[in-house]
């Protein structure tokens, strides 16, 4: 076993384990975290001793939270370009893993959380237990949907504008329904799986996904899958204020305290996040991945100037008065957002 920078490195037979180890932030990425991983990654590239690649998590609540935000803030503030390295670096890594060429394997189990959702999304095989909640909550920072949500939220469609833009968490069995998970595994079944994984001789991606295929079960009745008309209806705009204002005006009984609630959340997103958000997720459904991931990096390098992260992350987790004061429109933006396409 090897432990360094929040990670458990370790070889069981022809399996290499990953374990995100930062207990205490719920596994939020630091750039160390970043590059060991990529590092890890590639090193068994070349390794013939390893078939498969596990990566999953120490805490009993999350498997992972998302980014160092905080850290990112500090960069920023502190007059350096510390925040463009770490982009740099997160991207880095989910290249490497979608380009591995052994299978990466994810086990989820608690929190499944911006960053951390893109993490899962890139690897190969995505198993997760009943315990799992997935979000992308960019905007409540201030910020948009990143690590490739540009791709794999706008592969939904209206459901992908909802998730994007509210921010919403979703259940395992919401994410088995919209495909973003491959298997649901009772999380008191996840150290059997990993023993099977570890005691196999031939852990190719056919024999890794017939192991799995033992210990799987139906979760419960998803619930968002009750919505999805709703959430059509609703979601099928392209711009915010149609959204914001069906809401508003749902007429039926039924649906109108679900809509409500949504309404009152999106509401209290930042305004340019919000807006970006929506238009990455029309853009990005015509997009390639690798054009997704380089359209948000294009984007990330000139947030920290224009749009609302600083004063999301400042209201959030520096002061936490809980009361960020968002831009109204930033003409910047909107002739940058313009030009995309």
């Amino acid at each position: 076993m090897n432990t360094e920078n929040h990670l458990i490195i370790e070889q069981n037979a022809a399996l290499g384990v990953i374990t995100l180890d930062r207990v205490s932030s719920l596994n939020a990425l630091t750039l160390d975290m970043i590059n060991g991983i990529r590092t890890q990654i590639e090193t068994w590239q070349n390794d013939a001793g390893i078939q498969a690649i596990l990566i999953k998590s120490n805490s009993p609540k999350a498997f992972c939270a998302g980014g160092d935000i905080r850290y990112l803030y500090d960069c920023y503030q502190n007059g350096t370009d510390g925040h463009k390295g770490y982009f740099i670096a997160e991207y880095d890594m989910l290249n490497s893993i979608r380009a591995s060429k052994k299978p990466v394997v994810v086990l989820l189990d608690g929190y499944v959380l911006g960053g951390g959702f893109g993490l899962a999304q890139a690897c190969h095989i995505i198993v997760s237990s009943e315990k799992s909640r997935f979000a992308m909550p960019e905007t409540a920072i201030g910020f948009f949907p990143d690590v490739a949500a540009t791709h794999f939220l706008s592969r939904l469609d209206d459901i992908g504008v909802y998730l994007a833009t509210t921010g919403d968490q979703i259940s395992s069995s919401d994410a088995l329904y919209l495909d973003l998970i491959d298997y649901h595994v009772p999380s008191q079944q996840f150290n059997a799986l990993l023993d099977a994984l570890s005691q196999s001789s031939n852990l190719s991606k056919d024999n890794i996904e017939q192991i799995i295929s033992k210990f799987i079960t139906r979760p419960v009745e998803s619930e968002l899958s009750a919505s999805v008309e709703n959430i059509r209806k609703h979601f099928g705009f392209q711009n915010l204020q149609d959204i914001e204002k069906s809401l508003e005006n749902e007429k039926d009984q039924q649906h109108q305290a679900w809509a409500s609630k949504v309404l009152s959340t999106l509401q209290q997103r930042s305004w340019v996040a919000k807006k970006t958000s929506l238009r990455l997720q029309y853009l990005g459904r015509g997009l390639s991945l690798q054009q997704c991931m380089q359209l948000e990096r294009n984007l990330q390098d000139i947030w920290f100037e224009h749009g609302d992260i600083l004063e999301g992350v400042r209201a959030l987790i520096v002061d936490k008065d809980k009361q960020p004061k968002w831009q109204q429109q930033n003409a910047t933006l909107d002739k940058i957002l313009a030009e995309l396409g």
